[in-house]
């Protein structure tokens, strides 16, 4: 250990870059993720803040308005853009392992090294949680201010929401809440009525994809925007993350299965149904999330997601520290980041996700 010395800000840097890349990757969230203006899980890095920072993620809703023709007047007839917000506020998190003193440490980039993979699937889980509890969050309207201003919604952990708040958010968002297969389902205005009527044979299907599709596409005023769009072939994309009791049923599909074995690459490394992996049905990508939460006992929550449905909000990115113990005879291996996530929303109407309650029944 004599020869023990420190490595520079630079290759710390990069070190950092590399793990919030490969954490980010094995969380299943990659493809998903990034700071373009069309990603699903909007990202934005104000680096240099610190835990309790807030950072705003902004909405224009679309134009409801017809403009004026011919001759007639402008001036007076404009149409007020409606421009909202969603604030993420970032959060101090961190992992850190033991590890004993060995003669193959000669930087503290041996040190990180030996740590990284059980610290990057444990970032990994933790982002993809994270992400989960904020995408299945019950939302709370902000409201407006003095001015008539709106003011940033809140969110509550679906968990953890009343009875009150998920009634006026099942209220508020009608047009973008399925249960089962029946869009009358949610004609109460009651969550929990609505819930119970997911009875075990209402599992997710193609008939039910189409559904949750449409009402996507129909949302309004706040619009869900399509992940993926081809004007000229006339081909809308979304992305459904389901539990894997909705993945199991949505496989099993004679009319997604018909799908995917027709339409997909044939052999063996490259066939979904050989190999695993996203399914596809209808412009829609079906990607299974394991720790997604169920509503209640038999019941999944399934999210079908367009454009900035969640945002992440980075204020440091993951920072390696090492703290020696005992004389350096061990090492204490940390990694350090402030971030923080929420569903992205308007005056208490999630902006780019429709929610699915489906029946999720175990194997026996």
């Amino acid at each position: 250990m004599a020869n023990f010395k420190l490595v520079s800000a630079n290759e710390k840097q990069v070190w950092s870059e590399k793990y919030a890349l490969e954490y980010v990757r094995t969380s299943a969230l990659l493809p998903y993720m990034s700071t373009a203006s069309n990603a699903i899980i909007r990202m934005d890095k104000q680096l240099g803040g610190q835990a309790g920072a807030v950072i705003h993620f902004p909405y224009f809703a679309k134009l409801q308005g017809a403009g004026v023709t011919g001759g007639a007047t402008l001036m007076g007839n404009e149409e007020n853009l409606r421009n909202y917000s969603t604030a993420v506020r970032a959060s101090l998190r961190r992992n850190g392992v033991k590890i004993q003193e060995s003669e193959t440490f000669k930087t503290e980039l041996d040190i990180y090294n030996i740590a990284r993979s059980s610290l990057i699937a444990q970032s990994a889980e933790n982002l993809r949680n994270d992400v989960i509890v904020a995408g299945q969050s019950v939302i709370v309207p902000g409201g407006n201010d003095t001015d008539g201003n709106p003011l940033e919604d809140t969110y509550v952990p679906f968990a953890t929401s009343s009875v009150a708040q998920k009634n006026a958010w099942l209220v508020a968002n009608t047009d973008r809440v399925l249960f089962g297969n029946k869009r009358a389902n949610s004609s109460s205005g009651v969550f929990a009525t609505a819930l119970a009527t997911v009875d075990a044979t209402q599992k997710l299907s193609a008939g039910v994809i189409n559904m949750a599709k449409a009402m996507a596409k129909k949302s309004a005023p706040f619009k869900i925007t399509p992940y993926r769009s081809d004007a000229t072939a006339g081909r809308e994309w979304f992305v459904l993350f389901v539990d894997s009791e909705g993945f199991r049923d949505l496989s099993v599909d004679p009319i997604i299965y018909a799908a995917n074995k027709d339409s997909r690459e044939r052999g063996l490394e490259d066939n979904v149904l050989l190999q695993g992996g996203d399914l596809i049905y209808n412009g829609v990508i079906i990607r299974e999330l394991t720790e997604l939460t169920t509503a209640a006992a038999g019941v999944g929550h399934a999210l079908l997601c367009g454009v900035g449905a969640l945002a992440v909000g980075v204020s440091k990115m993951p920072e390696p520290r090492v703290q020696a113990w005992d004389y350096g005879m061990e090492n204490n291996v940390a990694v350090v980041e402030i971030r923080g996530q929420a569903k992205c929303s308007a005056a208490g109407v999630q902006t780019g996700i429709v929610s699915i309650f489906h029946a999720s029944t175990p194997d026996a």
